[in-house]
């Protein structure tokens, strides 16, 4: 029965991607992190992830902009390589809290930061970078994304590129250092066919929101992820003193 579990949490963790733009996948790692050890899971969800954004992005791919998809993913990479030495400099707890307020003001007041205005290249590098250090790549890129300029379509086609990039990587890399999933081979047909699904149907009713009710929604989805955030990791500078 768990890998018909495992693809019913990931088709509804698809499906509301698909519709609010995020949030299914923290969805999906909290639900998986029920049932394995975080050393499995991590593999387990970057895959699901990899195939939920590449479906979503194929499915929507006249709505991906190239021009924007392509530096933005180049200079993502050329962030991770560059932020690599740092990671053992960075202090997780509070590198997070400042993400889940930086998460806040660039969704309610994105001209503080200007980050949506300089070059694709720069702004994927940055929030490759401070991704891989730090976590929490969606939440962040997407505060990144020129959405002011795009169709509810293009928010959610173009985010699904870069995401199925980054979580590309991260098989490329757990194949490269030898992490062993055939034996939980059932359990991510399950995930892979659930979250293939989700997308499916969640593009269908993409269709019938409005960009105005999609932009409020994406907006609320990214505020309680940031607002989660920002609480988690001061709960734990609590307990930690």
């Amino acid at each position: 029965m768990e890998p018909i579990y495992l693809a019913i949490i990931a088709f509804c963790s698809s499906l509301f991607t698909a519709c609010a733009g995020l949030g299914g996948g923290i969805l999906l790692l909290a639900m998986m992190l029920q049932i394995f050890p975080p050393s499995v899971v991590i593999p387990l969800h970057g895959i699901t992830q990899f195939f939920s954004n590449a479906s979503r992005a194929l499915i929507l791919r006249g709505f991906i902009v190239r021009e924007y998809v392509v530096p933005f993913t180049i200079g993502s990479l050329l962030g991770v390589v560059t932020f690599i030495p740092l990671i053992a400099l960075v202090d997780q707890v509070i590198g997070s809290l400042i993400l889940g307020f930086f998460i806040l003001v660039a969704t309610w007041r994105p001209s503080y930061l200007r980050l949506r205005s300089v070059h694709a290249t720069i702004s994927g590098a940055i929030t490759g970078g401070l991704g891989l250090i730090l976590g929490a790549i969606g939440p962040l890129a997407m505060s990144a994304h020129p959405k002011e300029n795009w169709v509810k379509e293009q928010i959610v086609a173009n985010h699904a590129a870069v995401m199925a990039c980054q979580h590309g990587l991260k098989v490329v890399a757990f194949t490269a250092i030898g992490v062993n999933l055939i034996e939980y081979s059932h359990e991510l047909i399950g995930l892979v066919l659930g979250a293939a699904t989700g997308t499916f149907v969640g593009t269908k009713i993409l269709k019938r929101i409005s960009d105005n009710r999609f932009r409020m929604l994406l907006n609320v989805v990214l505020t309680i992820l940031a607002v989660r955030m920002i609480y988690e990791n001061l709960q734990t500078l609590a307990l930690g003193q």
